[in-house]
């Protein structure tokens, strides 16, 4: 018998109400956004109706979690991913393994880039997987090795699916770091750098001017956000692409109080005066292919 564990967000709805049962919401929102709410409440409910329906049609044990939960213990044949790309994400982290990951766009609220199904087709999809018709990506991901001042080593324990964004704490701050590409390096004055993987090249880093990547690209890209740069300083180390394996990558902290941040909010950590950040494979994810 297959079985899949569902990973579940909760809707934006139950996130407002939650907020503002704690007070931390001022006041409700105004009524176009609440009706938008609660369309995007409903679809999401239909389509996770439609898609336990259809697994329990076709025989497939089914396991729930929501993603803020601990996983309950597998194994399990496939994860699926339902809500949109950052579920998607924080679904990643726990894969360590070669166990299929099938994203699930629940609503029209949720971004779905990454996501194989939605409420149209996850019927379709859901076929698909128990025969073993589903296509998959290899994506490759990162972890960030950082080397304290102090002689400690510390690394990431979650792997980037998208992206690292090293920068100063305060966004007003200037980022002040030496980078380097081998023995290559630089001393630089800028808004901070995007490490990116090849899934993550159309994210953040696109915004910033960066190249889209095939998926299976093992390559990380690194782009410099809005570097000062004087014609006398002839700057060469602002954007590229290079395989982790071969070529190391890193950066040494100049500011008295930088960070780290992992696929946005979801993992970031203090850098001190003199730390060094470098960036090395991780295992790769299988994900499922929108056909």
């Amino acid at each position: 018998m297959t079985s899949v564990l569902i990973i579940r967000k909760s809707t934006n709805l139950e996130q407002y109400h939650q907020l503002y049962a704690q007070k931390l919401m001022p006041a409700k929102p105004e009524a176009r956004y609440f009706e938008f709410l609660n369309r995007a409440h409903a679809e999401h409910y239909a389509c996770l109706d439609k898609l336990k329906t259809t697994l329990q049609s076709l025989g497939v044990k089914i396991t729930e979690a929501s993603r803020t939960d601990e996983w309950p213990r597998g194994p399990f044949d496939f994860i699926l991913a339902f809500g949109g790309d950052g579920t998607l994400i924080t679904a990643s982290y726990g894969i360590q393994d070669a166990t299929p990951l099938i994203g699930i766009r629940s609503s029209s609220a949720s971004v779905g880039f990454l996501c194989a199904a939605d409420l149209e087709n996850v019927e379709t999809v859901m076929r698909q997987m128990v025969e073993g018709r589903l296509n998959f990506d290899l994506r490759h991901r990162l972890k960030a090795r950082i080397q304290r001042v102090d002689g400690s080593v510390e690394v990431s324990r979650m792997a980037a699916l998208n992206d690292f964004l090293f920068a100063a704490t305060s966004p007003s701050v200037t980022s002040r770091y030496r980078i380097g590409v081998g023995d290559a390096s630089e001393l630089h004055k800028s808004s901070g750098i995007w490490i990116a993987t090849a899934t993550g090249s159309s994210a953040a880093i696109a915004a910033a001017g960066g190249q889209a990547m095939s998926s299976d690209d093992p390559r990380l890209q690194f782009m410099v956000r809005e570097l000062y740069h004087r014609e006398e300083d002839n700057l060469k180390l602002y954007t590229g692409l290079l395989n982790p394996e071969e070529v190391e990558f890193w950066i040494e902290n100049q500011c008295p109080s930088a960070m780290l941040a992992l696929d946005g909010e979801k993992w970031t950590v203090a850098l001190r005066f003199g730390d060094r950040v470098s960036f090395v494979k991780s295992e790769p994810v299988r994900i499922a292919r929108r056909s």
